[in-house]
Order: structure tokens, then sequence, then C-alpha cells
């Protein structure tokens, strides 16, 4: 079900309601809760993707009773670990770690099979190719069911933390089944731990207006960015350029990568916005998952801001274990993979081993740019740094021929940029040492790291991607924009969209929110009314399912 139609409203008013009138009730009022939504998760959006199939609500609770009783046999075996017998500690350890892996496989085999299994046969059947051993890979006929990246790691949190000793196991079935399924967050985030969300529901949700008037408030800035700054963006510029990238100029290509960061953006941390609003709405208080990322000095600090829950989760589920593993010698391979693997969360195809590997190389770079000595001989200065750049040159210029498929002449011209760039931010202060021009900088060459990096994860396939490079790269700028590709309602929603991410964000956050309580309820309701029927008319009938439900 998406959160722009009336088909939501229709669910929505008659959940609130039912839910409040059971405030007395704890245990009616949770399985009413759960039965929503179930029902919010099997009614599916009317656009793409079609209605969730029926064993789509199998795969939910599949995953749902399995960490339920993988977590408690885990919790079960802990005082055994204190056992002064050698071989009772020894038995419990195999124990616990055999219903650890039934967790992860269970959870991650069937986030596999649903999102990669395709891919991982594809890919075998291009490596063959490359020897010249021509297969026809075997293609399954798999629906990736919505949100399934989002629950099962949310799902697998929960084992992962009792494992660890930093959780308890919950006791009611029906409250963790609800903690699984939690409507407003279940298909697009944000990801929430067990010990962020099974607490509230122990508690029990508290009526407040405070938190009412957030909740609306939320709600609002939400479908705003969703409807105007992300499907309208989308249906008036960013769809047409990318499914034919030949037929446009490179100023054109440009454009559209912009018009796609910022769409994405507003898609995707709107969807956060409704989901937190409407968790408000039920006395519930969901984590944040963007923080004006744009706003970044560094790529680090982008994964930081940006699907905070999804960054943080692999920080702590998989960076911190490598890195105690290695030690701190492991660090760059902790890094790369931690960051390799929030890339491939996102999709799978090839474009994703490059986004995901683009992203990994500019952390790593980071870490190393932080840590490297930089003090050094002046012969090595003169010598060292030059080769350095030499050699960086070089291998971003092969990369860029034989990956992308670019002719060897732009392959140099885009090597050479690169070089530039990574010499020019090996010379200047770190991130936050430096003054407003350096931070200035910065920020402009982290963002348009990630503006370029959007091509991968837009682009239809490595085909796609590499005629939209190939027309960058072009540099026919004499041709300029032309004439009614962007109209003047479009061109002031990119303008005001993205000038809009860069102020600060109390403007938001605390002086329109705090007008927005002050303004009296009758305003209010008649701005509610004329706000409404502006996103209807945007949308035109045709609402657009949210972009991470691919994911």
């Amino acid at each position: 079900m998406l959160f722009p139609t009336f088909d939501f409203l229709l669910f929505i008013i008659p959940a609130l309601v039912g839910f409040w009138l059971l405030a007395e009730r704890p245990g009616a009022r949770m399985l009413w809760l759960l039965l929503a939504s179930y029902f919010f998760y099997m009614a599916g959006p009317k656009t793409e993707p079609p209605p969730a199939p029926a064993y789509f609500a199998g795969l939910l609770l599949f995953s749902t009773v399995l960490d339920f009783v993988c977590g408690g046999r885990i919790h079960e075996l802990a005082p055994d670990l204190d056992s002064d017998d050698e071989a009772v500690v020894a038995r419990a350890r195999r124990r616990r770690k055999a219903w650890l892996y039934a967790s992860l496989v269970g959870n991650l085999g069937v986030l596999a099979y649903f999102k990669y299994v395709n891919f991982f046969l594809q890919a075998f059947a291009d490596m063959a190719g490359v020897v010249n051993v021509d297969i026809t890979p075997l293609h399954l006929d798999v629906v990736l069911p919505l949100g399934i990246s989002f629950y099962t790691f949310q799902s697998l949190s929960y084992t992962l933390d009792i494992e660890r000793g930093r959780l308890d196991p919950e006791r009611s079935f029906l409250r963790f089944a609800l903690f699984v399924v939690f409507f407003p967050q279940l298909v697009a985030g944000p990801i929430v731990r067990a010990s962020e969300l099974l607490p509230q529901l122990r508690q029990g949700p508290r009526f407040s207006t405070a938190h009412i008037e957030e909740g609306a408030f939320r709600i609002c800035k939400g479908l705003a960015k969703k409807v105007v700054l992300g499907d309208w963006i989308a249906v008036h510029l960013t769809d047409a350029i990318f499914d034919a990238p030949g037929a446009y100029t490179s100023a054109e290509l440009m454009l559209a990568l912009y018009a796609y960061t910022l769409q994405i953006y507003a898609d995707f941390s709107g969807y956060t916005d409704i989901a937190i609003g409407v968790g408000r709405l039920l006395g519930y208080e969901l984590p944040e998952n963007f923080d004006r990322p744009y706003q970044s000095l560094d790529i680090a600090e982008y994964w930081r801001r940006w699907h905070m829950t999804l960054s943080g989760w692999l920080r702590n589920y998989v960076f911190f274990p490598v890195i105690m593993r290695l030690g701190a010698r492991g660090g760059y391979v902790a890094v790369w993979l931690t960051m390799f693997l929030v890339g491939m969360w996102h999709g799978a195809s090839w474009n994703f081993v490059i986004y995901a590997n683009l992203h990994a190389a500019a952390v790593v770079f980071n870490r190393w740019n932080r840590v490297r000595e930089r003090e050094q001989p002046r012969w090595r200065k003169i010598l060292g740094w030059p080769l350095l750049v030499l050699v960086f040159g070089g291998v971003m210029t092969a990369l860029v021929h034989y990956v992308l498929a670019l002719a060897w002449g732009p392959a140099i011209g885009v090597g050479g940029v690169m070089a530039a760039v990574f010499a020019l931010l090996c010379g200047m202060p770190l991130p936050g040492e430096g003054g407003k021009i350096h931070t200035v900088l910065h920020i402009f060459f982290t963002f348009h790291l990630i503006v370029f990096s959007r091509i991968f994860f837009r682009a239809q396939g490595l085909g796609n991607a590499q005629e939209f490079v190939a027309g960058l790269a072009a540099l026919d700028l004499e041709h300029g924009i032309r004439p009614g590709l962007v109209g003047p309602w479009v061109a002031a929603a990119l303008i005001g969209g993205l000038v809009f991410h860069f102020t600060p964000k109390k403007w938001v956050d605390v002086h329109l929110m705090g007008l927005f309580r002050k303004t009296p309820g009758w305003v209010l309701g008649a701005v509610f009314v004329v706000f409404t029927y502006g996103l209807m008319k945007l949308m035109d009938g045709s609402p657009r399912a949210f972009i991470y439900f691919q994911f």
C-alpha cells in the first residue's frame, strides 16, 4: 500500500481509531496493530510492483518464527557458559553457534535466493564468457518480496544481539511478531533494532498532543518530498533521460544526474518522514534515517548521514566483528567489506558491483588520507607523489576503458581529472580542519562523487550506464540544454530542492515546526485541504511506488 494514496487514508484512519480505542486492552491493541500491519503489507501498492503474492506473508512469518525460536534457544544455553565443567561449556558453545547459524542461514539464504540468485547465475555466465565458454544462464522467475532486505536485517539483529548478551529474549511471540512487521517502516525502513522498538511495545504508547503535532508535520513534509521533489521530477525529467541517454547532450545528462540525486533523496527520506510521522501518531518513536547527507565533508560522513540505520547495522554487525578478528591491520579490509555490502545491499547487478566498489574505494581512501604520515622527506614528496598520482590516474583510466567501455581518448581524460582531484584532496587540509574554502571544496567533491555514482544506481543495466558515461565524456557542451526540456516549475523544484537541502537543519526542524504548532487549527485544516488537492493534481491519479520498494 502506498502512503500518498486515498487507499492509505482509508486504512490509517480506522487503524488509528481502533488502536487508541483499545488503549486499556494491551493484548487486543497489539493484535489489532499486528493484523493491520499484515493487511498493509499484503494489500500492496496499486502501481508497480503488483499486489503481494500470498507467500510473501509466509516469508514474513518464517523470519519471525525462526528468529524468535533461535533467540530463545541461544539465551537458554547462556547459563551453561558459566559452568565449571568444560564439556558443558563446549557443548553450550556448539549449540549456541548452531542456533545462530540457523538464523543466519535461514534469513540470509532467503534474501540471497530472492534477491541475488539470478545475478549470480548471470555473473557465472559472464565470467565464463571471458574465457570463451558460452553458457546460457538459467533465469528463475523470482518476484522480489516487498521490503525483504529491511525486515530480514531487522529480525536478524534480534538473534545477533541475544547471542552477544546485549538483549534478553522477548517472551511474547505476539509482541515480537509486531516488532518484525510494524507497518509504518516495514517496506522501506528505517531498519529498527529490537532494543529500540521492543521496550516501547512492552511499555505501551502514551497519547500526547505533541506527538500528534510532530507526526502530522512529518507526514506533510514527507508527502511534499515524495510527490513534488520525487515523483514530479521523475515524470517530467529524469525517467526520459535515463531511459535513452544516447539521445541527450552532456549538459542534459548532467542535469538528469543532479535531478535524480535530489529525486532519490526526496523519495527515500520522504518515506522515512511519513513512517516516523505515522509512528508518532501511534505513540512510538522510530530512529532517524537521514541527516542532510549532501552536506557531508567526506564519503564516510555521507554514509553516517544517509540511510543511517543500514550503515549503523552493518557497522555494528560486520565492521566491528571484522576489526576484532583481524585487528587494526585489517581496518582497510573491514572498511572495504562493510561499504561493499552497503552498496550490494541495494541491488543485484553489475551496476551495483561498480556502485559498491566506488563507494568502498572512496571510504578506504578517506581512511588512508586521515591516518597516513604527512610529514615526509623532501625527496619523497618530489619523486613519490607525482609517481603515486600518475599510477592512480593510470589505474582509473584502465578501469574506465575496460569496465565502462569508454574509448582510450575520453578514458584518459576522465582518468586525468580523477588523478587531479586525488592530488588536490591529498594536498588539502583534512575535512573539518581547513578554512571555509576548504570546507566548501570538500562538500563539493563529496557531493559530485555521489552524483556520479547515481549513474550506476539508476541505470537499467551496465550497457545503459556505459551509454550514459559516454554521453557525459563527449563534452558536447556547445549544444547545451534544448528549449522546453525543463519547464519553469520543474526548474523551480530542482533549484529550490537543492538549495533547501543545504540550508541549516534547524530551519525546518525547529522554526518551521514551531510555526506549524502555533498555527490555529482552522487555518491548518484549510491548508491541508489545499495541500492535499495540490498533491492529487501533481500525481494526476497515478502514484508511483517508492524507489526503495525494489530493495
